[in-house]
């Protein structure tokens, strides 16, 4: 565990209370990018293994979006028939995922931190594509709502899998897959990708902290300057333009998966 006195005291924490604002300002203006960003942060810059980062990040994660989720439901713009429909892939893809990181991290055969890095490299490389496909080719015309229950629960299941073992794709990977099969509006896909995270990344990170890989401290620093930094980004939404925004998270993605490749 993490604690000011081991780092160089005082200092250390300001740098990762700023290190939350900066990641919740991102997340505030665009949407996503959240665990995209923490992820490789602290692994990179503040020396976490994988595991511990992909635990840290999930319960960091869950805290933000409550706020979010809590905002939403308030303003009703939230399909909670998508969200439970999602959820019962996604919950148990989720817990499969932390208990093979768990089992896997016992074995003496390989070192786990190691794929484990190499892998999250891969994804991120991934993602930054489809965030650049998306960036550059948006629809104009949404193609109907999806009416298939068992592609929201297959969806689901896949991308809580990923979600436990990397902590990636709460946020991202679900509205990609909203957008491009619902034509739910702008409001309820936003609410509803923020809703069906919060189950999402609230029921992984609490299992990863029963197996330890929780900084609880880390993570009270980061929440000092997320939440503050996610409010005023969501202010900032309609003074700065999305795709700049979007295209400099992009390439902090492409930069950080061939940095751990």
């Amino acid at each position: 565990m993490w604690t000011p006195s081991e780092q160089g005291s005082e200092m250390m924490a300001l740098w990762i209370i700023i290190t939350g604002f900066l990641v919740g300002l991102l997340v505030g203006l665009t949407g996503m990018g959240g665990a995209l960003l923490m992820t490789p942060l602290l692994i990179l810059i503040y020396g976490f293994s994988p595991t511990m980062a992909v635990g840290t990040d999930l319960v960091y994660a869950a805290v933000t979006k409550a706020a979010g989720a809590l905002q939403h439901f308030k303003q009703k713009t939230v399909d909670w028939d998508v969200v439970k429909k999602l959820a019962l892939g996604s919950i148990p893809g989720g817990i499969i995922g932390v208990i093979l990181i768990g089992f896997l991290h016992q074995s003496p055969a390989f070192s786990f931190d190691l794929i484990l890095k190499k892998f999250l490299g891969i994804i991120f490389i991934l993602f930054a594509v489809m965030m650049l496909v998306r960036l550059l080719w948006t629809r104009e015309k949404a193609e109907g709502k999806l009416v298939k229950n068992r592609s929201l629960k297959r969806v689901g299941f896949l991308g809580g899998l990923l979600v436990g073992i990397t902590s990636v794709g709460s946020g991202s990977l679900f509205i990609l897959f909203l957008m491009s099969r619902t034509s739910l509006s702008a409001a309820l896909l936003v609410g509803t990708d923020v809703v069906h995270a919060f189950f999402l990344t609230l029921s992984t990170g609490m299992l990863h902290a029963t197996f330890g890989n929780v900084d609880w401290v880390f993570v009270s620093y980061l929440l000092m300057g997320s939440i503050p930094g996610i409010l005023l980004g969501g202010r900032l939404t309609l003074h700065v333009p999305d795709k700049l925004l979007r295209g400099f998270i992009i390439c902090i993605l492409l930069a950080t998966g061939v940095m751990m490749l």
